[in-house]
This record gives C-alpha cells, structure tokens and sequence, in this order.
C-alpha cells in the first residue's frame, strides 16, 4: 500500500498540515497516524479515508463528540460488511511498512552496501523522510513567527488602549479645570454685584435716615409754631390738629417705607445667599462626579493591565 507524507495527504486533502494535526490532536485514540523513528508521519489509504470523512462530518458542523462516535462506527462495522483486501495487497501494505522502519539505518552503510533495488527504495525514503523533517520543521518555525507577531501586535494595542485612556483622562481633567474657572469666574461676578447691590442699599438707607431725620426736625420746629400760634389764637387749634395728624401719617408712611425696604434687602440678602449654596452643591457635585470618572479610568486602566496576561499566545 502506498505511504504518503503529510504534505501530499495535505494535497489530497486540500487541506492544510496544521488543520490535520489539529484533527489527529482532536480524534486523539480513534485516528492514530503511523511514524517513523524520527517522528515524521505517514499517511496510508486508510487514514486518508477516515481523515475525508471528519472533513466532511466537520463541513457539515459537527461537533467533535458526533464526530468521534461516527469514526467509531466506521471503524468497528463488522468484518462480512468490510471489503476484503486481496492477499498481495496486505502483502505490500506490511512491506511498505518495514521499509519505512528501516529508514534510520545510517546513510553511510546504506551508500557502502551492494547496490540493490532494497538498499535504493530505502536511501530514497531516508530522502523523503528528511523532506518530511524539513517541511515540519519549516511549519513550526512559521508558527512561531507567526505567533510572535500576534504577541507583537497585542502588546501594541494594549499601549494604544492605555495611551488613549492616559489622554482621555487628560481632556476630562482639562475640561473639568476650565468649568471650575468658568464657575469661579461667575462667583466673581455674583460677589461684585452683591458688594454693589449692598452699597446701593445701604447709600438708600442712609438718605432715607437723612430725610426722615429732616422730617422729624421739620415737625418739631411746625409744632413749636403751631404752638406758639395756638397761645396766640384759639381759633387755629383744628388747623394745628389736622397737620399734626398729617404729619403723623407722613411718618407712618415712612416708616412702612423703611420697613419695606427693609425686608426688600433682606430677602435680596437671602437669595443671594441661596444662590451662593446652590452654586456650591453644584461645584461639589462636579468634583464628586469628577473624581468618580477618574477613579473609573484607573480602574479601567489597572483591570486592563491585569487582563493582558490572558491574552498570551502559547505557541
């Protein structure tokens, strides 16, 4: 029976050297594929035959637990059911066999020994078992490159992935800076206006202390000359009532005035003040929110740092 490598069972196959170690590796103790002394496999018939059939059992999304009881069933059918193998056949399949055994027998006394068809079918299989060697060899090598690449690559993207947090981290930083100049920028102004409003207030305050203090001396000097008129004339006393009591209501006026003023500034003090407190909860809460973002991002950032021993590629 004809031995092949696993290059030409790739080729017969179509399928790649990789994905066929994979299905020995997957099938391990159903499919087991024959080897030389050296550890190059070799394919026959048979093992091609059950290697198409998990290509097609997988190509119809199989899963490895279906597809190992149906490589069960094939193996185990019964013998009537088999088709029998002529005797010659069985004959050159165990040949071959010992042929492929004997390719460790050193170069040297294969080359010394008679010529013969023997000595030359082995020193060709010593050939092919090195090619074989060789192109193993080459693919573990490409494997390796291959995923020191993969390494490379997420390490790079891992840097990319923090570097952008570092700078996202920044902007926010930078933002929240800007709002909390903006936002002292505004408690100026409110100071300013407070400081005015209060001066303004207390300048009418004291004119209106001036005016009712005119007011009262006024009424003092009328009275006196109320008085000095009522001694002098009886008849002028209701004159004399009605502008005492005029005045009176004048000072009552006044007095409503102030206290409306009064609690007018009271009330602009209080919302004020209001202002003031909202705009302090407002500031707080931006710094809490703040601190909440950055403490996320380092957390993002130090979980990420931890993951990326996960993401290893063993080769």
């Amino acid at each position: 029976m004809k031995a092949y490598t696993i290059r030409e069972a790739s080729k017969k196959l179509t399928a790649t050297p990789t994905k066929l170690k994979q299905w020995e590796k997957e099938l391990q103790g159903i499919i087991v594929i024959p080897r030389t002394k050296t550890g190059a496999r070799i394919y026959t018939e048979k093992e091609i035959t059950l290697l198409h059939e998990v290509k097609n059992l997988y190509k119809e999304k199989r899963k490895t637990a279906e597809v190992k009881e149906t490589l069960t069933m094939l193996i185990n059918r019964p013998k009537d059911e088999e088709v029998q193998k002529p005797k010659k056949e069985a004959d050159d399949e165990q040949t071959s066999f010992e042929v492929v055994n004997k390719k460790e027998i050193d170069s040297a006394q294969s080359i010394e020994s008679t010529p013969s068809p023997t000595a030359e079918q082995n020193f060709r299989i010593l050939l092919s078992s090195l090619e074989n060697y060789k192109q193993d060899f080459l693919e573990e090598v490409k494997d390796e490159i291959r995923n020191g690449l993969k390494k490379e690559v997420l390490e790079t993207i891992t840097k990319e992935i923090k570097a952008g947090s570092e700078e996202t981290i920044h902007h926010i930083t930078n933002s929240v800076n800007k709002t909390q100049e903006k936002t002292s920028e505004h408690l100026e102004e409110f100071s300013e206006l407070l400081h005015k409003n209060t001066e303004k207030t207390a300048t009418g305050y004291e004119e209106i202390q001036s005016k009712i203090k005119k007011l009262s001396q006024i009424s003092k000097a009328e009275r006196k000359t109320y008085s000095k008129q009522w001694t002098s004339n009886v008849s002028s006393t209701k004159e004399i009532k009605s502008m005492i009591e005029h005045l009176s209501k004048s000072n009552e006026e006044l007095n409503k005035t102030v206290e409306q003023l009064n609690e007018n500034d009271q009330y602009l003090m209080e919302t004020l003040r209001l202002e003031r407190e909202q705009m302090n909860k407002e500031i707080k809460q931006r710094e809490r929110n703040f601190q909440e973002l950055v403490q996320t991002f380092r957390h993002t950032a130090a979980s990420q740092e931890k993951r990326r021993q996960w993401w290893r590629i063993f080769s």
